[in-house]
């Protein structure tokens, strides 16, 4: 590096000719250290949104890919993974996740779990959440501890469900039910935040009657079991006889109708043949009535037992009658 020589005294001084290019290289150094490591572009991984702060205020939301942003301390960046699946967990907690080797384990959290049920019983309630972020914008300014606002407005709602439903409804038939309704329940206090979050799904994990009355309510659910039992062989027995009772009505029924059809056309032959009867009488009412003693006396005296008496013999009514004795004696 040249320079100019000044004397001073006895001693002679050399003065450095601080150039242009002296300055130039460090610059550009500096410089492309600066666009390396912290320069106007970033990337945005496809999972992420990039969040673009101008003078600490949001300014835009951008989307995957190569972006441009003014250097610090104008313009910073923040990356939130929006497709990441959060979990929440509400009365319980993981200690230890389940693996190959061992089993998970869990603490519970009685403050959280413990709920009154629409009947006034108490159960005790574990609950999975998971939701994602669907608006970075909002999860990181609206809500000064979003995951935290979660976990307040799940407690709340899963409350307000569980506290309008019956017990049975909670611990059998009706989880599924009171699932979705909490769901749907805590995404719309989440929108009303504005939280920019999307539960995904709420998931019961357990729900239990307090431990102190496990005994007591083991014994109401079996005797519940056993009335359900009952109930189902009655109503087995029921369908099976009130078919038969039916049928057997219909059949008495039908052979009712014949006979009553029978007895009309008979009652109805018996007339005619009355009516015919008394239209010869009218013509003829002696040859009629000979002729209808005459048909009588052959329908009875083929049945009855005929006997002749001799003339002489015919002394009076006691010969007649000792002849059945006799009768008798030749049997």
């Amino acid at each position: 590096m040249a320079g100019k020589r000044i004397v001073i005294g006895d001693s002679e001084v050399v003065i450095p000719d601080f150039g242009i290019k002296t300055f130039i290289y460090p610059v550009l150094l500096l410089l492309l250290v600066w666009v390396i490591f912290a320069g106007p572009f970033y990337v945005v991984d496809p999972e992420q949104n990039g969040v673009v702060k101008t003078f600490g205020k949001l300014s835009q939301i951008t989307e995957p890919g190569l972006k441009f942003k003014f250097p610090w301390p104008i313009q910073t960046v923040q990356l939130v993974n929006v497709e990441e699946v959060r979990r929440l967990e509400l009365g319980f907690r993981t200690i230890r996740a389940g693996g190959t080797s061992n089993s998970a384990q869990y603490k519970d959290v009685p403050s959280e779990a413990l709920m009154l049920t629409g009947d006034e019983n108490i159960v005790s309630v574990d609950l999975v959440v998971q939701y994602k972020i669907k608006d970075a914008g909002q999860f990181l300014f609206r809500v000064s501890d979003p995951e935290g606002a979660v976990s307040h407005a799940a407690e709340a709602s899963i409350r307000q469900v569980v506290g309008s439903r019956p017990i049975d409804q909670a611990l059998t038939t009706g989880k599924a039910m009171i699932e979705a309704e909490t769901k749907e329940l805590l995404q719309r206090v989440m929108d009303s935040y504005k939280a920019g979050v999307y539960i995904a799904e709420v998931k019961l994990q357990d729900v239990t009657p307090p431990k102190e009355v496990g005994a007591a309510f083991k014994d109401v659910q079996s005797a519940k079991e056993e009335k359900e039992k009952k109930v189902n062989i009655a109503l087995g027995y029921q369908n099976e006889i009130i078919p038969q009772a039916r049928g057997e009505a219909a059949q008495a029924f039908q052979e009712a109708e014949a006979y009553k059809q029978k007895r009309v056309k008979e009652a109805e032959g018996d007339a005619s043949r009355f009516t015919q009867m008394l239209f010869q009488y009218r013509q003829a009412k002696d040859v009629t009535r000979t002729r209808m003693y005459i048909e009588t006396m052959e329908e009875i005296l083929p049945g009855l037992d005929k006997y002749i008496v001799d003339g002489k013999d015919a002394g009076g009514l006691v010969n007649v009658l000792s002849l059945e004795k006799v009768k008798g004696g030749a049997k």
